[in-house]
């Protein structure tokens, strides 16, 4: 619906850069206002585009073009290995802990983590038990 809306206004821009391939979008913006249509500077982009007098990378390309992820490379300071130090991650963010990583990966961890929790609550309470029973026999 909203493409139906715009393309007169994009007609325009489109029959106005053929007659001259230079104009600037302020002068193009002025002569639509006059004829009662509302553009924007996506719409001067992309008649342009669609007349050839830009360069334009095919879409979903990035500014290289090409695969970027398939030919991105990471450098050998950023891999993670034994004793090495985790990548940095961006302003803000902390870092991973390889305790948080493995509790969060594995089920097994997690039951573990608990199973450790209890035998710990428990260790504390018979410590406390013992405290009470010293201070109960000195009162």
């Amino acid at each position: 619906m909203a493409a139906k809306k715009n393309a007169p206004a994009m007609d325009y821009i489109v029959d106005y850069l053929k007659k001259d391939k230079n104009a600037s979008y302020a002068e193009i913006a002025e002569g639509a206002n006059k004829r009662g249509h509302t553009i924007f500077p996506i719409m001067y982009g992309r008649a342009k585009a669609m007349l050839g007098l830009v360069p334009v990378a095919p879409r979903g390309q990035g500014k290289k073009g090409g695969n970027a992820a398939a030919t991105a490379t990471v450098p050998a300071s950023a891999a993670r290995g034994p004793g090495r130090p985790p990548i940095k991650r961006g302003p803000g963010r902390p870092p991973k802990s390889a305790a948080s990583v493995a509790a969060a990966g594995s089920l097994d961890a997690v039951i573990q983590a608990l199973k450790d929790g209890d035998r710990e609550r428990d260790r504390f309470r018979r410590a406390l038990e013992q405290i009470r029973g010293i201070l109960e026999t000195l009162v």
